[in-house]
């Protein structure tokens, strides 16, 4: 059974940097292709390991489609689920059993929460952020600056 010290050197042995953030807890931040630097809160309880990870922040509009989206990627999740905190951030959680962590565990929790932040990011942004995105597009447009990978011009 892992507990913070094994957390904290799997990690490390990972090229991570953890953080203790106080009792039985610790940060990390993951890297991936469109979700640049995305935090992961640890929680060492008695019997789980907790996570979570910030994937937006609180959506600006189209909250019904982009929450949608995200259930809907809910039911073909494995241990990585879309949930919402108290102000409205869009988060990846899961807990799974401390007597079942080990290092590849961990290592398959760590790709599953960058990949599927890789997969969901520009569309949450893109739905959740729709105007915003929009107006960035008309600003590179104006001043010359070639299309945001994360979201073509439509032609």
């Amino acid at each position: 059974m892992m507990d913070l010290d094994g957390l904290v050197e799997t990690l490390a042995s990972f090229d991570l940097e953890p953080e203790p953030v106080g009792d039985d807890r610790l940060m990390v931040a993951l890297s991936g292709q469109w979700r640049r630097s995305m935090p992961v809160l640890f929680d060492v309880e008695e019997r789980h390991l907790r996570f979570r990870a910030l994937l937006a922040s609180a959506l600006d509009e189209n909250h019904e489609q982009a929450y949608r989206y995200a259930l809907q990627r809910n039911e073909r999740a494995h241990d990585v689920r879309f949930a919402l905190d108290g102000d409205g951030n869009v988060l990846l959680v899961g807990r799974v059993p401390l007597a079942v962590v080990d290092e590849a565990l961990l290592d398959e929790l760590l790709g599953e929460l960058v990949q599927t932040a890789d997969e969901t990011f520009n569309q949450l942004l893109g739905t959740g952020f729709e105007e915003y995105v929009e107006r960035e597009k008309q600003w590179r447009r104006s001043a010359g600056v070639g299309d945001n990978p994360a979201f073509p011009s439509d032609g």
